[in-house]
């Protein structure tokens, strides 16, 4: 019997070893569909104007979310890439994402609230997903290939709608002679750009890479810098740089030297052209002149990429000479590098105070601090050239004054907008702070403050302390990527663009993930994986349902435009069946009952509106003319109203109109203010 035991023992040792080799080939599909998810996830969210309206960032919060089912209940090893490097960043924004939740409680806007709540839920989203697998050099690449892919991609899209408008004709925009299509929103496409520009010198430069990618990305590095010149956005241009000179020192890489020789020349070619396309940059860039500036410039751009890519081709023989040199092989003493480098830095210090660049300093300092706006310009590109601050600063003080009203817990998610106008000075309308932190600081208060700083620092902390090793190349382009972000996040709001942010998580949770050293990963979870599961799915609710809220207000208020109002009520009505009421939804009702006559049923419903949001300037307005076409005092209400935007000249003079004590008066004036603030554009229903 002890015979027959030893002969049947080892079969059940060898179970785990079979069930392994049978998941292996979907682990594989799985990481391919990974690779796969995060260019089409960007180039979605770029083309729906970035993903800045609730919808569309909803649909692939969603989308994560059942892949983050899929790998929790087929995966052997579900969450195996988590550790602690990862553990910062991800912990810190998911208290993030649920303080942004919390404060739905006192924020007087609900609606936005948990549209701030959803997108915020889309990144800690993609965090889990890209670090719940085993880090590998294999792996990280293809995904940064991937996400380069596709954002190099928009970008170039996006150029040939300049030069080419006949091959890729767009439609007009608020702002023309700024690139700014498919994102809508020009400083956005440049930080698309920048990021492209630093992963693309990271991949020609990098000799892991197969040369033909190394290939690839050099010819497509024009073309990316003639998009971010052509969005002439100075932020973006310059944490480019930034990120460029990040990824030069810390990179070490002995190929750099090669690559920066094949992309120079050409990008500065390519450069030139763009800038001397004057007529790109005003307000008829589709003009028949424009146009063959653009042939122009597409021609010249076209045959820089192509030398580009072929100088780096002529140069990767060059890049394997280099690497034998016995000053690469050996390099000096780490304390021998640092004093060089420091020494560099210091002559070039001296160099440029001797030649006047402390005064120089000191006189775009003053130039930024006193000058909120550049004077008027012939040509948008000298903008590029002008220190101001373009209303940077109101909007930022602005910020500062709400936190003071509620420094511990802040004023709400996604309140900003409402508070700004009661602080702003002489500043025009905007929705966001042009600061992640400073509305951070804002909203939140100081909690929702030091938990963002967690995260941004988190993941720069984690990616430089990796900088190491083979794979040092890999993780100072990382690195000089996440630095460009994190500096570009003080000046504007690519926190609401997840086109640019979503990105930037997805890579830094493959980065960050637990390297393949050997050991298990983690092998078990909290709970039952048909419970883990399912959380994952409740968390989908909120977007789904706010996705779907919106995309039908947004449906209900192109009818409204167009003057369906029975489409635009019913509609409207629909979108307040599935989430947090919209005081939009309200307000299309009202103005469609004031539009057919029914004044009196106007009312209630821009009552429920102003109840919804009654810091809300907008409906304390809406209110006032209901109660005008209705005969009812609309004194209180316009008075509210001027309160909460003291300085909008219309308000003003409506608080005069509507001064008279005459209801007759009163109803033949609300048609006219009806209409004058639905083509001002300065309410929310005409942009939605």
């Amino acid at each position: 019997m002890s015979s027959e035991a030893a002969q049947v023992s080892p079969a059940p040792r060898e179970a785990p070893a079979v069930a392994t080799l049978r998941r292996e080939p979907l682990e594989a599909v799985g990481v391919v569909a990974l690779v796969l998810l995060a260019p089409a996830a960007l180039i979605y969210l770029s083309f729906n104007a970035g993903g800045y309206f609730p919808n569309t960032p909803a649909f692939v919060a969603i989308i994560f979310a059942q892949a983050l089912v899929l790998r929790t209940t087929l995966a052997d090893r579900p969450f195996e890439g988590f550790g602690r490097a990862l553990a910062i960043p991800l912990g810190a924004l998911t208290l993030y994402a649920a303080w942004q939740l919390t404060s739905a409680l006192w924020s007087h806007a609900t609606a936005r609230t948990l549209d701030s709540y959803d997108r915020t839920l889309l990144y800690v989203l993609a965090l889990v997903l890209f670090g719940s697998v085993r880090y590998s050099r294999r792996q990280a690449g293809m995904l940064v290939r991937a996400v380069f892919a596709g954002l190099a991609a928009v970008c170039l899209i996006g150029l040939i709608s300049r030069v080419l408008p006949h091959v890729w004709p767009t439609a007009s925009s608020f702002f023309n002679s700024r690139l700014n299509y498919p994102l809508t929103y020009w400083n956005a496409e440049g930080m698309v750009a920048a990021m492209v520009s630093i992963l693309a010198l990271h991949i020609s430069a990098d000799r892991a890479e197969h040369w033909s990618m190394r290939v690839l990305a050099a010819t497509l590095f024009p073309a990316v810098a003639a998009t971010l010149l052509l969005t002439f956005s100075r932020g973006a241009i310059g944490v480019a740089i930034i990120g460029l000179i990040a990824y030069c020192l810390l990179t070490r890489a002995a190929t750099l030297p090669t690559t920066l020789l094949a992309l120079a020349p050409t990008t500065a070619i390519a450069l030139h052209s763009a800038w001397d396309a004057t007529l790109l940059a005003t307000h008829h860039p589709t003009s028949p002149a424009a146009i063959s500036e653009g042939h122009h410039v597409a021609i010249v751009v076209g045959a820089c990429m192509l030398g580009a890519g072929l100088l780096r081709a002529a140069l990767l023989p060059a890049d394997r000479r280099i690497v034998d040199l016995p000053i690469v092989k050996t390099p000096p003493a780490p304390i021998l590098r640092a004093g060089a480098g420091t020494a560099v830095i210091l002559v070039l210090v001296a160099i440029a105070l001797a030649a006047g660049g402390g005064s120089f300093a000191v006189r775009e300092y003053d130039s930024f601090v006193s000058r909120n706006a550049a004077p008027s310009a012939s040509q948008t590109r000298e903008r590029l050239t002008d220190p101001a601050n373009d209303n940077r600063l109101p909007l930022w003080k602005a910020a500062v004054k709400i936190f003071d009203t509620e420094r511990l817990r802040g004023t709400g998610a996604g309140t900003y907008q409402q508070y700004y106008l009661r602080y702003r000075v002489d500043s025009p309308y905007v929705t966001d702070a042009h600061s992640l932190y400073l509305q951070s600081l804002a909203e939140l208060g100081v909690v929702g403050f030091g938990l963002i700083l967690v995260v941004v620092f988190g993941i720069l902390g984690g990616l430089a302390a990796r900088i190491r090793g083979p794979d040092r190349p890999l993780y100072a382009a990382l690195f000089a990527t996440t630095l460009a972000w994190a500096v570009h996040q003080a000046l504007d709001w690519d926190w609401q663009m997840p086109a640019v942010t979503l990105g930037l998580f997805i890579l830094a949770g493959a980065a960050l993930t637990r390297p393949r050293d050997g050991r298990p990963g983690r092998s078990g979870l909290p709970a039952n994986r048909s419970l883990v599961a399912f959380g994952w799915l409740v968390l989908a609710v909120a977007p789904l349902l706010a996705g779907i809220s919106y995309a039908r207000l947004q449906r209900s208020g192109r009818d409204l435009r167009r003057g369906e109002c029975v489409a635009a009520k019913r509609m409207a009505l629909s979108s307040m069946s599935l989430s947090a009421k919209r005081p939009q939804s309200y307000v299309i009702i009202g103005v469609c009952d004031l539009e057919q006559g029914f004044a009196q049923a106007a009312v209630p419903a821009m009552s429920k509106a102003a109840s919804l949001e009654p810091d809300s300037w907008e409906e304390q307005y809406w209110l006032a003319v209901a109660q005008a076409g209705a005969g009812v005092d609309p004194g209180p209400a316009i008075r509210r109203a001027l309160v909460l935007n003291p300085l909008e000249p219309s308000l003003k003079s409506t608080v005069q109109l509507l001064a008279s004590s005459s209801p007759r008066q009163w109803e033949v004036i609300a048609p006219q203010l009806r209409s004058q603030a639905l083509s001002s554009g300065h309410f929310s229903i005409t942009n939605l």
